[in-house]
């Protein structure tokens, strides 16, 4: 099992992103621009994208996606039991097009044959759902592969203007967005197609990685071609850069602690408050609460007025 501590560095890991838009936006064309993509077909639509994808797996049942030759099992060698991979194995993403049809449709039918009861208890079905979902992914996740779930627009009506959502039932739909590190709503804008991964009132999204609206490049172009495997880059990067920027940010409130309980004068005291201001804002306030609690302890007292410490007695 790994273990990851405080200050370790993390490495790059796979991504999931969840692509969804109205038809005609090129959500499958965009997606398969990936590196060595796998295509998941549920909705019969490869020969409509751009590109043909490095392979394409037609599925109509749940069966027909995890299975030895597509996901892999485990095989004996040189007396070891270890995991082989099928198909997975050949590319560094996977797409499913469409995660409703592979969720609401194939993996309810599946969940239910194997237990008829679960027919007449969604609640139960949905959770046998979660779990055989989120070992499908754990498979492809530790098999190195990015993940690009496809999904139709959903329109709802909320007070005075409509919601785009990735259209999937709401438990399917809450599981994607969970375990999804992006979430982007393909639209056009003046005439061209543009990628918001950031939540607004009128749209769903996700954006782990602080990317701003992306310009989809026209097809045929060179900048295309590579265009979702440049997005996928630009993820990892972000999420790494937020670990160690999160690493640094938690050694400077050790410092910050240690110079705290280390302060015994009041030029020590006000020496802090600058340090504080350096610190991440997240952690600004609490630290000089913090500051306030133990250094009144020292007979050193916050001085609300004059914005700096002084010593007990000199506090108006």
């Amino acid at each position: 099992m790994p273990v990851i501590r405080k200050n370790d560095v993390v490495k790059e890991r796979p991504v999931i992103i969840v692509l969804y838009g109205t038809p005609g936006t090129g959500k499958t064309s965009l997606a398969t621009t990936a590196e060595a993509p796998l295509l998941i077909d549920t909705d019969r639509g490869f020969d409509r994208a751009v590109q043909r994808p490095d392979i394409v797996v037609t599925a109509s049942c749940w069966e027909d996606i995890y299975n030895t030759e597509i996901v892999g099992s485990y095989i004996v060698e040189n007396g070891r039991q270890v995991w082989k991979p099928g198909l997975i194995g050949e590319c560094k993403t996977i797409v499913v097009d469409t995660a409703k049809a592979m969720l609401d449709d194939y993996l309810n039918a599946f969940a239910i044959r194997q237990d008829p009861k679960l027919a007449t208890n969604s609640l139960k079905r949905y959770g046998v759902m979660g779990e055989m979902f989120k070992q499908f992914v754990g498979i492809l996740r530790s098999n190195n592969s990015d993940i690009i779930f496809i999904c139709h627009d959903k329109e709802t009506q909320e007070g005075d203007f409509i919601k785009h959502s990735p259209d999937c039932t709401g438990q399917s739909k809450d599981l994607l967005i969970r375990i999804a590190d992006q979430v982007g709503y393909i639209c056009k804008k003046n005439g061209n197609r543009v990628i918001e991964f950031e939540p607004q009132d009128n749209r769903v999204g996700k954006n782990v990685a602080d990317l701003q609206d992306t310009w989809i490049p026209a097809y045929g172009t060179k900048e295309f071609s590579t265009c979702m495997a440049d997005i996928i880059k630009k993820v990892k990067t972000a999420i790494v850069n937020k670990s160690d920027a999160q690493v640094k940010a938690q050694q400077a409130v050790e410092e910050a602690r240690q110079k705290l309980a280390d302060a015994k004068t009041v030029e020590d005291a006000n020496a802090l408050i600058e340090v504080a201001h350096g610190l991440n804002k997240i952690h600004q306030k609490a630290f000089m609460n913090q500051m306030i609690k133990e250094l009144s302890a020292k007979g050193i007292d916050f001085d609300k007025d004059k914005k700096k410490f002084v010593k007990h007695e000199e506090v108006a």
